[in-house]
């Protein structure tokens, strides 16, 4: 059975790390960063490296008749944080912290433990099940329109846009088609948000939602524009939903093949987080970020130039062993303060308490309820992309506790 980690990749980047930490990848159209330091370096923004790099993956090398047929992608992907660098970000970023705010996180979270309660119910009826579609993709997808103050009967929406984006923007010199299907979901999703607006700025509808949160942000007197708006509750959709997604999946198949560390969470339901985090980190997950050159420079000897691209590999660097002890074994005691998965320093998850409380009440769930789960596929199928790494299904067998 392949192993649920991909270890070969993992392998790879371990030995890139030792011998070569700054490394040009054919594959990759662009240089692999390996090393913790190096990758922290540059999330600190000690080298000119910017975020700016989507428009050129999917504009790159397209003709002026084929980008005239991706006019929203144009419109809104430049309003998204993360492609973002400078003032420009700091003034957005100051304006998404304080709606995205604690007040917020925490009016989802009966909601969080009341969906996690149904979804391990259904597991116990039906314990035979594709985890992916059913379980992982459901609760992430749930709490996001409940966040947002959408109806629960976007959900089947939602999954299409996620995935629409997915393969036409995620992906490095996707095909025309995906990225036409990316404009589509953005085309749907625009009309969505934009009625949502209208009714919160006519006061039809206020609350504690992100979109009212959003609407009423202001920094110095300055609130966001409706097109901000619309691109950071996009970004919510592509972030929040198939990221949680996929590390629920990821970390269920992980569990599977660490029964010890799955026993150790039934043991000490206090220590579900810590255990969590080192879960996350281990199972690399959040494999990569990307950076465009802003101009040219020298790295350990590299000549980077401008327009380059630029993969920060978080997946090599929280496998550093100058930064964590025996990285290639999971630890679910190890201290986990310079782990890279929720990107460290000013491009810091924004989501992160969001992330944590769906992984921590699901997990904490599962082990307490159920004492292990059998894979039953006979092989894992990775999903073809480098920043957030996902499987495609998960076919499992659940075990109930006997009491």
């Amino acid at each position: 059975m392949t192993s649920t980690l991909g270890n070969k990749i993992l392998g790879e980047f371990d030995k890139l790390r030792e011998l070569e930490p700054i490394h040009w990848s054919d594959n990759s159209h662009g240089w692999l960063v390996t090393r913790h330091a190096d990758v922290d370096d540059a999330l600190q923004g000690k080298f000119p490296l910017s975020l700016r790099r989507v428009e050129m993956m999917i504009f790159g090398g397209l003709s002026p008749e084929q980008q005239a047929q991706l006019p929203l992608l144009r419109r809104y992907i430049r309003h998204w944080p993360v492609e973002m660098d400078g003032p420009e970000h700091t003034r957005l970023r100051k304006l998404l912290v304080k709606a995205f705010n604690k007040k917020v996180v925490d009016a989802t979270l009966p909601f969080i433990s009341e969906r996690v309660g149904v979804l391990v119910d259904a597991l116990e009826r039906e314990p035979v099940v594709e985890f992916n579609e059913e379980i992982a993709r459901q609760l992430p997808g749930s709490v996001i329109l409940k966040l947002m103050g959408l109806p629960q009967e976007y959900l089947p929406r939602l999954r299409d846009w996620a995935n629409a984006f997915q393969e036409g923007v995620s992906v490095p010199y996707a095909d025309m088609d995906a990225k036409l299907r990316a404009e589509q979901a953005m085309q749907e999703m625009t009309e969505v948000f934009t009625a949502e607006i209208a009714r919160r700025r006519q006061g039809a509808l206020q609350g504690n939602d992100l979109i009212s949160s959003l609407l009423a942000a202001k920094e110095e007197g300055n609130g966001m524009s409706d097109d901000e708006v619309v691109g950071a509750l996009q970004l919510a959709i592509i972030a929040g939903h198939d990221t949680t997604g996929a590390t629920l999946t990821m970390g269920l198949a992980t569990l599977i093949e660490h029964p010890e560390v799955w026993q150790h969470m039934y043991q000490h339901p206090e220590k579900t987080l810590e255990s969590c985090l080192e879960l996350m980190r281990y199972m690399a997950m959040s494999a990569a970020q990307p950076r465009v050159v802003a101009e040219d420079f020298e790295w350990h000897g590299k000549q980077l130039h401008k327009g380059e691209f630029v993969w920060l590999i978080f997946a090599a660097a929280n496998r550093d062993p100058r930064v964590f002890s025996d990285p290639a074994s999971m630890d679910p005691a190890r201290n986990n303060e310079r782990s890279m998965v929720f990107a460290p320093g000013m491009h810091h998850c924004i989501g992160h308490l969001l992330a944590k409380a769906q992984v921590t009440q699901l997990f904490g769930e599962l082990v307490r309820r159920f004492e292990g789960a059998d894979l039953l596929d006979p092989e894992l199928s990775f999903m073809p992309q480098i920043v957030f790494r996902g499987l495609n299904h998960l076919n499992v067998r659940m075990r109930p506790r006997v009491v």
